[in-house]
């Protein structure tokens, strides 16, 4: 084959999630995976994307700032899928609405405050597992990763959901005891 001298060089060619995944896999067989907090830092780091964490959220509120059906401030969630398939393949979701969200497993939450051109962070909610033994651990984790047991337990106890029904303006719930 004849390349031609003024051809433009080949792309170097990307590497596909499955043989990163395969890779890290072979990698660390025997080892136990990063634990929650670790894994929280890494994403927020911005390592699965080619934008950075901060990147991709004001990407997000300048999507909601331009939707004309989004008035004053609004919410930004961010929810962490593991690939079924690829276990070390954590992907986020990036998305704005106007109502704030209930909290759940692997969810952050930012308020956006149109007036100001400010955001606040609301919660981030680990998995399940992390959200189980978190709380356990109580004075053996450095004073960094506190605040992040004091979500998770406010999320157990349901005091994030109170604080979304607060910020959504909706009524407490009425239990009605059934005999």
């Amino acid at each position: 084959m004849i390349i031609p001298a003024n051809a433009p060089e080949p792309e170097e060619k990307k590497t596909t999630v499955g043989a990163e995944s395969l890779k890290l896999t072979e990698k660390s067989i025997g080892e136990i995976g990063p634990d929650a907090i670790e894994l929280q830092q890494e994403i927020h780091q911005g390592s699965n994307s080619e934008k950075s964490y901060e990147e991709e959220i004001w990407d997000t509120i300048d999507r909601g700032r331009k939707d004309s059906a989004i008035c004053g401030d609004f919410y930004v969630v961010v929810l962490v899928k593991k690939e079924r398939h690829l276990q070390n393949v954590v992907r986020q979701l990036f998305f704005y609405r106007q109502s704030c969200p209930s909290p759940e497993y692997d969810q952050t939450v930012y308020r956006y405050h149109r007036k100001d051109d400010e955001i606040e962070f609301l919660w981030t909610i680990p998995n399940n597992a992390a959200c189980q033994f978190l709380p356990r651990m109580g004075s053996d984790l450095p004073d960094d990763q506190k605040l992040l047991v004091e979500m998770v337990e406010a999320f157990l106890t349901g005091k994030l959901d109170q604080k979304a029904r607060m910020l959504n303006k909706e009524p407490e719930p009425k239990f009605q005891v059934v005999k």
